[in-house]
């Protein structure tokens, strides 16, 4: 029949004119744990609402799983670690975004569904996490929630507001130590005659490089003549092995300048790796032929692992305290008191080189792009923790002012001229 209405093909979703006078459109799209549900997109105009059909239907026929409004949050959990953390996050990232998952958010909150989740409810899971184990764990599950939750905005499923912002949990600020300058000094002079990985922890203190940065660092990213220092991978123990894998975040790919004491140890610790390499052979011993040409290697040439890093800070700074040698830099201090270290890991070592920039009074700015930090909150967390030199001196004026009774007395008789003045 000439006048009868053309109808879509079976699968192809329908427009329809609400009562409102809006349009919807409704597609039956595929779901994260493999069933299929209507999805529904709404419009001001016919063209409008189409187009949104067409987008869903495409992304059907793709195969892409499109989230619905009433999924649940283990159902978001399986989709956002799968599609969204696993490809654009590290390795290191989606690990503990999937623990917190798996050990508590799917536990507590996997059969809520997403956009019924209210704040009284979440505020009384949180709780009970932060009694059954710490403030500390409770804090950084809720932080893995508001990561998932905002993701979930941005796909338009309906959830219009991140409840996990609207919880707070006190708990203590661990953001890890850090060392002065002089510390900093004697730790490079106990490892600079202790081990032959000192090349390495000179990066971790002069340039905050993270330790599996440094694991990574590979002699082609590496310009010795211009003095220049590129990050491009980091060594991560993954499932399928421990292999090299993006940085961080995408700031952390950047050129950073080579201080001129890195030059001669790390030339150094080529000429030692080549000899390695010709004493194993020469003796018939295995010896493992990198092909991405890591920097620090073990003595059987495999790429250095992060734990072995950790591991050797320990015993360079257990070595150091045990058996101290006076250092030419120290003539005042006292030897028994000045050589002693106390505990610290790579990543501590990373935040003393901010504490040690804000020391020297380096705009916000230059330190987070030598830091690579994604965000500037991170580097300013740095700045609120470093005691700032101006308060020091502001503090020690006020105290010098306050203990001169010469002074106090003039300001007293002035404060009483004053009052005379006005009777």
């Amino acid at each position: 029949m000439a006048g009868q209405r053309k109808r879509n093909p079976n699968g192809s979703g329908t427009v329809t004119r609400r009562a409102d006078g809006r349009y919807q459109a409704a597609v039956y799209v595929p779901q994260p744990d493999g069933t299929r549900k209507r999805k529904y997109a709404y419009g001001k105009t016919f063209d409008e609402c189409d187009g949104m059909r067409r987008d869903l239907l495409e992304r059907a026929n793709s195969g892409i799983p499109t989230p619905t409004r009433d999924m649940t949050l283990g159902q978001w959990f399986d989709y956002w670690l799968a599609v969204i953390v696993k490809p654009d996050l590290s390795a290191g990232s989606y690990r503990t975004y999937e623990q917190a998952v798996r050990n508590h958010l799917r536990p507590r909150l996997g059969s809520k569904v997403m956009v019924k989740l209210g704040v009284k409810e979440l505020r009384g899971a949180v709780k009970l996490l932060a009694e059954e184990k710490t403030a500390k764990t409770a804090r950084h599950v809720l932080r893995v929630l508001s990561a998932a939750l905002t993701a979930a905005m941005v796909e338009d499923i309906g959830l219009t507001r991140n409840v996990a912002k609207l919880v707070h949990v006190r708990a203590p600020t661990d953001s890890g130590k850090s060392w002065d300058a002089v510390t900093v000094l004697r730790f490079l002079a106990a490892a600079r005659r202790l081990t032959v990985y000192y090349p390495a922890f000179l990066l971790l203190c002069l340039l905050g490089l993270r330790r599996a940065e440094v694991c990574g660092l590979r002699w082609e990213y590496i310009d010795l003549d211009n003095r220049i220092l590129w990050v491009e991978q980091q060594r991560q123990r993954t499932s399928a092995g421990t292999v090299d894998v993006d940085p961080k975040s995408k700031t952390s790919k950047a050129p950073l300048p080579l201080p001129a004491q890195c030059i001669a140890p790390l030339r150094w610790t080529r000429m030692r790796t080549a000899w390695l390499r010709e004493r194993a052979i020469s003796r018939g011993r295995p010896w493992f032929d990198d092909p991405e040409g890591h920097v620090f290697v073990t003595r059987t040439g495999r790429p250095l692992l992060a734990e072995n890093l950790y591991l050797t800070m320990q015993r360079v700074i257990e070595a150091a305290n045990l058996y101290p040698e006076p250092s030419p830099y120290f003539f005042e201090a006292d030897e028994s008191e000045a050589e002693q270290l106390g505990k610290m890991n790579p990543k501590g070592l990373r935040k003393s080189c901010g504490t040690l920039l804000v020391h020297l009074k380096v705009h916000p700015r230059v330190i987070k792009a030598i830091l690579r930090h994604s965000r500037i909150a991170t580097t300013l967390d740095i700045y609120a923790e470093a005691l700032d030199p101006d308060v020091v001196a502001a503090v020690s004026q006020l105290d010098r002012l306050l203990r001169q009774p010469a002074r106090i007395q003039q300001l007293e008789a002035g404060q009483a001229d004053r009052e005379a003045s006005l009777m």
